[in-house]
């Protein structure tokens, strides 16, 4: 077993492989890591294939990366040619989860959907109402108030940026911050 600050990398029946090709496998996968620590833990096992024509080898590499589990399984006619088919395979796996990842990461990185103006304030009691641009009225509480924005400073009439979703009692605002630049004011 190979570890790197938080990699694991376990070994079952590689008896197959040269000690030098387990250490370059090893290398590979601990370089996938690139910094990024979402690749947690990685199990390799070889064995003579059971699906395919006698004597032919198989590896199957496993791993886990934050709720997802990574496999790749490949058969070739030498242990080494089947451990470096299924390396490939993984780091193509990984690499498209985090190309997923990092999609849906920017997508919800791109800022509040909606636009609006607040409706009413209520700065003792810390909420509000915003009017959206859709005249939706959603309520927002001070702990919802990010970015440049003060709630205190806050007044009726001036122009938001949020985000919402159904609450106990109808919209709530789970995040009101400036609006984007050239938003035209209300």
């Amino acid at each position: 077993m190979s570890f790197d600050e938080g990699l694991a990398i376990e070994w079952h029946h590689a008896d197959g492989l040269r000690p030098e090709q387990r250490e370059a496998a090893d290398a590979r996968l601990l370089a996938l890591e690139g910094g990024q620590r979402d690749l947690i833990a990685v199990r390799i096992a070889a064995r003579e294939s059971t699906h395919h024509r006698h004597g032919a080898k198989e590896v199957r590499i496993a791993g886990r990366s934050h709720g997802h589990e990574l496999v790749s399984l490949r058969t070739a006619p030498d242990l080494a040619l089947a451990l470096e088919a299924a390396l490939d395979a993984f780091e193509r796996e990984l690499r498209e989860l985090r190309e997923r990842r990092r999609g849906s990461r920017e997508a919800r990185n791109t800022g509040p959907r909606h636009a609006g103006i607040v409706d009413r304030i209520l700065v003792r009691e810390g909420y509000g109402f915003i009017l959206t641009d859709a005249g939706e009225k959603v309520y927002f509480h001070r702990n919802a108030v990010h970015g440049k924005l003060a709630f205190e400073q806050l007044a009726e009439g001036d122009r938001v940026a949020l985000e919402f979703e159904a609450g106990r009692e109808g919209l709530q605002a789970t995040a009101v911050v400036e609006p984007p630049p050239g938003t035209p004011s209300a």
